[in-house]
């Protein structure tokens, strides 16, 4: 009794020892720490910001390392510059070179006599005087002219650009244009193609097609507002191993006067307005100037009837460029007669802006002074002024029409190609010293007048 009494004052004594407090302990429940809103809050917002920031960081270090890597794993070559000042004119019969000297022709005519037998030399002109042309040797004569122009097509491709607009009810569509350009040249990184800036002006994406149908994007590198004519270029890296094994830069020939007059030549590219299409025939003239400022660039008339969008080049039978077709300047009386630029005179422009050279304007056009008028008078020579481009530099400046030129920066200019030649050495925004002669009531005058010279030229970037 004395234990169970002692038990009981214990347990009163100490709570815990009791059944009912451990019993209360075994029904005990865990509670988690209250969720502090504005703490959890703050570190979510300091998450998210350096999230933010780490990819704001990798994503400039992708941007800024990933050319820098690509170059070190794939490198790409540096363009080389463009030079076509040297005209490179393969060899072609010309018709004069069908006939041969006279003492050339007894002389070889004596050495063969002495060599054969009279019987034999009979039966050969027995043979060529019965022989007679039929439709085999004119099918093969053409077949010889069909394999130049597709030698020379590979150097060929039609320009596609691509522009996005909206009709008359607000409904968007696509629209296209193509023409022919031609390789021109190839820097190492680049090919580089001709073709008229009307045919990709406001283009949104320009592509261009090889001659076996592959197709890669291209890019405006420069365009000349004198001539309307632009070079493409497309990076050689994209364009396939086996297209780049078979496409190649058009050899350029000559255009010089008195070259290609009266000689056969091939139209390729697209001079009837169909993409591929190939017409022959010959140059009938090529001493016709177009009517452009700071310029001298020949027209080639041809007696082929072609497209007035006609497009591409005209080649010679050796297959090298001696015209970029241009329907652009036709005679109006002939508005169908394929004709074309002269390469000689487009070499220089085509090197410019190949090598993203910007041109000069002045806007005048004149022409070399005629010997006839400086002999016995006080024109020594120079450029007599035609007329000038409205608000042109030059009209801005007062050169006048009937002005002479005699210097540009105290360098003598004796003629108009000179004047030509001057001109690329100077840079777009230059100013000009320009030496004029100016006729006045008592006879020329002289006078000095500076001309800020404006851009012909529009680059791609």
């Amino acid at each position: 009794m004395e234990d169970k009494k002692n038990s009981s004052e214990d347990e009163r004594l100490d709570p815990e020892k009791s059944p009912i407090a451990r019993a209360d302990f075994m029904r005990e429940k865990i509670k988690q720490r209250p969720i502090n809103k504005k703490k959890l809050l703050r570190r979510t917002l300091i998450t998210m910001t350096m999230a933010v920031v780490f990819g704001a960081v990798a994503c400039l270090t992708f941007v800024f390392l990933s050319p820098v890597i690509n170059n070190k794993l794939y490198p790409e070559e540096s363009p080389a510059p463009i030079d076509l000042t040297e005209e490179t004119v393969k060899d072609e019969m010309q018709p004069e070179d069908m006939y041969a000297d006279d003492n050339a022709i007894a002389a070889e005519a004596a050495s063969v006599a002495i060599d054969m037998a009279s019987s034999e030399i009979s039966r050969m002109q027995e043979e060529m005087s019965s022989y007679h042309f039929d439709s085999s040797d004119y099918i093969e004569m053409y077949a010889s002219l069909k394999t130049v122009a597709t030698n020379t097509s590979k150097s060929i491709v039609t320009v596609t650009s691509r522009t996005s607009d909206t009709n008359w009810i607000s409904n968007p569509y696509e629209s296209e244009g193509r023409t022919s350009g031609v390789i021109v040249a190839d820097n190492g990184a680049e090919y580089l193609i001709l073709t008229q800036t009307s045919a990709i002006d406001d283009a949104e994406s320009i592509q261009v097609t090889f001659f076996d149908g592959s197709t890669t994007s291209a890019y405006l590198k420069m365009s000349d507002k004198v001539t309307g004519l632009s070079i493409l270029a497309v990076k050689n890296r994209i364009v396939d191993d086996t297209t780049r094994e078979d496409i190649k830069a058009a050899p350029l020939g000559s255009s010089s006067s008195g070259i290609v007059t009266g000689t056969p030549v091939i139209a390729i590219g697209s001079p009837t307005g169909v993409q591929g299409s190939i017409c022959y025939g010959f140059v009938t003239s090529d001493n016709s100037a177009l009517d452009l400022p700071d310029s001298k660039y020949m027209m080639l008339t041809t007696d082929m009837s072609a497209a007035t969008n006609a497009s591409g080049a005209i080649i010679n039978l050796a297959g090298s460029v001696v015209g970029f077709i241009d329907m652009n300047y036709n005679n109006a009386n002939m508005p169908n007669t394929l004709c074309a630029i002269g390469i000689t005179e487009l070499r220089a422009l085509i090197e410019d802006l190949s090598n993203e050279k910007a041109r000069p304007f002045l806007g005048i056009y004149g022409q070399t002074v005629p010997e006839e008028l400086t002999d016995g008078e006080t024109i020594t020579g120079g450029v007599y002024i035609t007329r000038t481009d409205i608000d042109s530099p030059a009209m801005l400046a007062g050169v006048q029409s009937g002005d002479i030129i005699t210097a540009i920066n105290e360098e003598p200019i004796e003629g108009y190609e000179a004047f030509i030649s001057r001109l690329r050495t100077i840079k777009p925004g230059e100013e000009v010293h320009m030496s004029l002669m100016r006729q006045a009531a008592e006879g020329y005058v002289d006078l000095t007048i500076d001309i800020t010279a404006g851009s012909a030229t529009v680059s791609g970037e």
